[in-house]
This record gives structure tokens, sequence and C-alpha cells, in this order.
């Protein structure tokens, strides 16, 4: 026999030198190897002028040997709805799977990483959540304790199914399908915020469900690191200028939020670090007085919208629904009752932006002239299909009433999130989620 048998793990799939329509017997100059998760084989002619390709059954690994079979296919399916931290917030385009191997960790600072690159264990079934944040795996494994990943970028939280029924539903129940609320329950992001007096947004973050714990000064064991410009404080906080200044710390966060009036004034090197910071890779949070990092940023990042015009606001704001993603936030909006008709109402709000111009897309407006808030993904002058970075921007106060200016966590004032909040929720988790074209909806990496 021919067949020469090597131990492998690697990614399941038949490779012929040749090609072999059904039935046909090979010539003396086909081979074959085929790969599973555990073996790998090598057939020389002799092997497949035996056998057919259909003769070829590749061993099953892992969870998909407990796949069941009812009927003609099979028919288990684990549904249920992915919150945010809190449990309580549904969410959008998070990726739910079950891995049949192990969890790759992340890096622990800025990546240029492709949506394939940022999901690891070996997907056995995936699918994304839904504007109510449900979600539905076909072809189930069944069987006891199945492991279940949580994840958005790098927030992930991984659980387990204590059972999943053959050949019928399972529903996860509502509030375990989660992110992770700390470190110790899963991965979430590191995030750098300069804060500010306006817009509390660790105050926010802190209220859709992220620990306390999680909030410290940038040598603490917390995921989330305050530098104090205008706003909070926590003791030992450096500023903001130790932020911006530096670009290797900058490449320490996946996240920089630089609320209202939280920017290097005056610092062309900071500005520029900002802007070679989401070339990388780099998310950027900006709200309001915080516009000249791309009003006055670098590149064509001043093109992108037109900040010498614009236009003026008037409630209620639009959501623009023209792309998928806009249609999503108006359907998450309006589930959780912010919003109406495609429309919500503003608090605070300021012109600051006009039109915006390719390759921005705008997500609220007011009228034909003004823009509210939009986003570009970075670099802007390369392909999309190259582009790993993502800047966010807002001419509205995120958190009005949210902080009463003092010491984190004491000066937060916990209530109910107002629509503009939950506009900065949506937006967060997405700033975080895998860079993919704006133009078309969210698809399964």
């Amino acid at each position: 026999n021919a067949m020469r048998e090597t131990k492998m793990n690697t990614t399941t799939s038949v490779i012929l030198t040749c090609l072999l329509s059904m039935g046909t017997v090979c010539s003396t100059s086909c081979s074959a190897r085929i790969v599973s998760q555990d073996y790998e084989f090598d057939l020389g002619v002799e092997d497949l002028a035996r056998y057919r390709p259909r003769d070829f059954a590749i061993p099953c690994v892992g969870l998909a040997c407990q796949k069941p079979k009812c009927g003609s296919s099979n028919t288990t399916t684990l549904s249920g709805t992915v919150f945010a931290p809190n449990g309580q917030d549904p969410l959008y385009n998070v990726l739910v799977f079950v891995p049949n191997g192990e969890l790759r960790p992340f890096d622990d600072g800025v990546a240029c990483e492709t949506c394939e690159k940022s999901v690891s264990g070996n997907p056995l079934t995936a699918a994304l959540t839904d504007t109510k944040g449900r979600f539905v795996l076909k072809d189930m494994p069944a069987g006891a304790n199945i492991p279940l990943v949580i994840q958005i970028g790098r927030f992930r939280r991984k659980i387990t199914i204590p059972a999943v029924g053959e050949c019928v539903d399972t529903h996860v129940t509502d509030g375990d399908a989660r992110l992770p609320r700390n470190s110790t329950e899963g991965d979430i992001p590191r995030i750098a915020i300069v804060t500010s007096t306006y817009d509390p947004t660790e105050c926010i973050l802190n209220a859709i469900g992220i620990d306390t714990s999680e909030f410290t000064i940038p040598s603490g064991p917390g995921r989330i690191h305050i530098y104090h410009g205008s706003g909070n404080n926590i003791p030992g906080a450096p500023t903001g200028n130790d932020l911006w200044g530096n670009l290797a710390t900058l490449k320490k966060y996946q996240l920089v939020a630089l609320p209202c009036s939280s920017y290097p004034s005056g610092m062309d090197a900071a500005v520029q670090n900002l802007f070679d910071y989401a070339n990388i890779g780099g998310r950027l949070f900006i709200t309001d007085l915080s516009d000249p990092v791309i009003s006055q940023g670098k590149g064509d990042w001043p093109s992108t919208g037109d900040f010498s015009n614009p236009g003026g606001f008037a409630n209620p704001a639009s959501i623009d629904t023209s792309f998928p993603k806009g249609k999503a936030l108006s359907e998450w909006l309006e589930g959780l009752g912010a919003a109406t008709g495609g429309n919500l109402s503003l608090s605070e709000t300021y012109s600051r932006v006009g039109q915006i111009k390719p390759p921005a897309q705008r997500w609220l407006y007011s009228g034909a002239t003004n823009t509210q808030s939009y986003t570009f993904n970075t670099p802007t002058t390369v392909p999309e299909k190259d582009q790993c970075g993502r800047v966010y921007y807002s001419s509205f106060h995120i958190g009005s009433g949210r902080s009463s200016t003092g010491t984190f966590p004491s000066a937060c004032h916990m209530k109910a999130l107002t629509p503009q909040e939950r506009v900065l929720e949506f937006m967060l988790f997405d700033l975080t989620s895998c860079v993919q074209s704006d133009a078309v909806p969210p698809v399964i990496p």
C-alpha cells in the first residue's frame, strides 16, 4: 500500500494534483494528499485507482464527533441573546461560536489585524448577533459541558453550556451570554481615557457593566487606564500629555478616548502620534472640542469633514440608515426605546462639522448640511482590505449629568443611560470590533 501516515495538526482539507470527477479512475499522473486535524495521508496512483473521491472519509475531531444525526441533517441548534457586561443591554454584531481548539491570547497592544486573524479556537459553528442581540448556532454538537465563546474585537468571554440536547434547540439562559465585567471573566481590550468634565466616558463604561476594579492608573492592573484631563481623576493618574506625547505609549492601547477638550492643543508632534497610532490599527473615540485631532490633523483627515461650514442643528437628530450598520443602529436604539422612526433627541449638542466626504461615513445628522457623528477607517489612503484602524467623531456631549467631576468612581452618577449615551455604547463596541467595510453588512470572520 502506498499510503503513508504522518501525525499533524492542521485544518481539514483534501488536495488533489489532478481534477477528479465522481466515478473517474486516475491515470498514472494522479496523486492526492488528505489532511485532517489528526493525520496526513499521501496516496499514490495505485490507491487512487482503487478509490473514488466519494470513498474518502475524513475522521472527525473533538466536538465535531458529537454532532448528532437527525434524519438527513443535523438540526441541533443553540440560541440566545448576547448582552453587554451589565447583563441587560443586548448587543449587535457580536460573534458567537463553539470552539474546537484552544483560544489564542490576544496581543496586548495595538495591532493591525484582519477579522480572520482576530478569531482563534477553530470555530465549529458560528453566528453574529442581530440588532436585538439574538443568535442561532446551527449544526451544533450535542452533549454535556459544551464551550461557547462570545467575542467582539478583544472583548471575549468563554462560558460553558451545561447540556445541549440532540436534534432540538437549546436556549441559553438570558444574562448568561454576556461580555466580561472584569479580566478574571475574560478578555477586555486595553483602553486609555483622557478624562473630560463634559464627557465622563469612564462613568458610562462603568454604567454598562465594566467593574470599577478595571479602571486604574497605567501602572495598575486594570484594563482601562485613566489619564487626568479636565474631568474625573484617580490618585496617581498621569496627564494626557503622557499619553499622546509618546507613540510607544499609545501603542499599548487598542482604543484611546479623547472626549471634549481632551486633546493635544498646539502640539504638532502629538497630533502626528495620534495619526500614526490610528494608521497601525488604533481606534480613536473623539468628541466635540477635541475635533482638532481631525480638523487640524495629518494627512487627509481634515478633508473628511467640512469643519469650516458646520451648518445648524435642530432636534431631533436623524440616523443615517442608508448603510447596513446605520440601519442597525436605528433598529438597536428603537429596541431600547432611545429612538423613534430613525430619529432621536440630543441634548448639549453643537455644530462642529458640516457635510462629510469619502472615505468617511455619516451616522447622525441634522438637515442637509450638519453632521453630528461620523467614522472613517485608517489608513485612509490604502484599499479597504488593508485598513485596520478606525476613528469616530461626535459633536454632542455624550454624558450630560453623568458626573459631578471629582474622584472616580464616587463622582459618577448611576442612572439610566440617555439616548446619546446609548449611541456611545453602540459605537464603543463598533470601534473595538474588527474593521470591515461599512458599505456591506458585517460577515462572520
